[in-house]
């Protein structure tokens, strides 16, 4: 996956992004399910671990992108808190003089 950075201008708002968040756990628990589901009862079965262990990769996979898609949420809310909020009595300056 690609990093994903914080913008304004082209990021969906918090609830957009959480929501997809939310999209990427919950396919990392159907994964995992279904790697459980592939041992099933079968725990003597080389091939069986073989497939499971396969499946619990990816579903690992999927759960680390979310996890770092979430942490990447956090940050950019956090950035967004932290930046200072211009006041009304003092506005942005333009030009040479805003340098000083």
């Amino acid at each position: 996956m690609a990093a994903k950075k914080c913008e304004a201008s082209t990021t969906p708002g918090w609830d957009e992004q959480l929501a997809g968040n939310t999209e990427l756990f919950f396919e990392a628990d159907r994964l995992e399910k279904a790697a459980y589901d592939i041992i099933g009862t079968s725990l003597a079965d080389a091939a069986a671990w073989l497939r499971f262990s396969e499946a619990k990769q990816i579903a690992d996979a999927k759960r680390t992108e979310a996890y770092q898609d979430l942490m990447r949420i956090r940050r950019c809310m956090l950035d967004r808190d932290s930046r200072p909020s211009p006041r009304a009595d003092h506005p942005p300056q333009r030009g040479p003089s805003a340098a000083h």
